[in-house]
């Protein structure tokens, strides 16, 4: 019954910002878990490494590695002695990895996010999206056949598709902004949306993927999780004020299971 009150694009809205809310929610726990099980992962990867060593040193195996083998006793003492060392460097790139993970999934959920209040936009007010597909080729059978609105909406969705959805994050924040036309980028008193901050967000994350930067960043998530919040909260708000659109609470569960 509620589904048959709702505006156009406000059933879209619903599903963007509660999946949103929920999926982030979920990567704050997801990171919380890995965080705290991180040192004891570390310090069980550090003993299987002793172990393997004291393996090959006691079989003779290290031995046979060696150009001069005699000089096992000392290799081994060394390799005991860095262990300690070992342990951290693999606490430190542990932890990095994790961020790297945390960000890769934020980017993700954020930029299909974006996408979907793009999408809310071009359902609710598609007025706004004509200057993007007003030189757009029309068919003579199309206009015979169809009405302005069908015209308009399916080169709307065209448009959405074939370059929208396609481009990066930045670039899908860059027409949110251009549409919605925010009076304030102030999204709390502590906290405006910073362009610059997400490009180099959007910049980091294709250096994790595409250059294989695993262990080359380091975030405070709490921090940054809390901010990719209240840019849903953000998105949410101009939406909101551009369309008129309502949020309900019974979405929530839905985005919840």
């Amino acid at each position: 019954m509620e589904s048959e009150q709702m505006k156009p694009g406000e059933d879209e809205l619903n599903r963007v910002f509660w999946m949103t809310f929920s999926q982030l929610g979920t990567l704050s726990t997801f990171y919380s878990v890995m965080l705290n099980g991180l040192p004891h992962g570390a310090k069980k990867q550090v003993l299987e490494m002793a172990e393997f060593a004291d393996e090959l040193y006691e079989d003779g195996t290290l031995a046979s590695w060696l150009y001069n083998p005699e000089q096992v006793d000392n290799v081994y003492e060394v390799i005991e002695q860095q262990m300690d060392t070992v342990h951290q460097q693999i606490k430190d790139n542990a932890r990095k990895s994790l961020d790297a993970v945390a960000i890769v999934l934020a980017h993700s959920i954020l930029d299909v996010s974006v996408y979907g209040y793009l999408e809310v936009l071009s359902l609710a007010f598609p007025e706004s999206f004509v200057n993007y597909i007003e030189k757009k080729q029309v068919g003579l059978s199309e206009v015979e056949l169809k009405t302005y609105e069908q015209i308009r909406n399916e080169k709307i969705n065209e448009y959405m598709k074939k370059q929208i959805e396609r481009s990066s994050l930045i670039s899908k924040l860059d027409k949110f902004h251009e549409i919605v036309k925010p009076a304030s980028t102030q999204i709390n008193p502590d906290y405006k949306y910073d362009r610059e901050k997400l490009e180099q967000f959007d910049k980091t994350r294709h250096d994790i993927v595409h250059q294989n930067k695993w262990t080359s960043f380091s975030i405070d998530f709490t921090k940054e999780s809390f901010y990719w919040s209240l840019l849903n909260w953000y998105m949410l708000r101009e939406v909101v004020k551009k369309t008129g659109l309502k949020l309900s609470q019974e979405k929530l569960f839905e985005a919840m299971t």
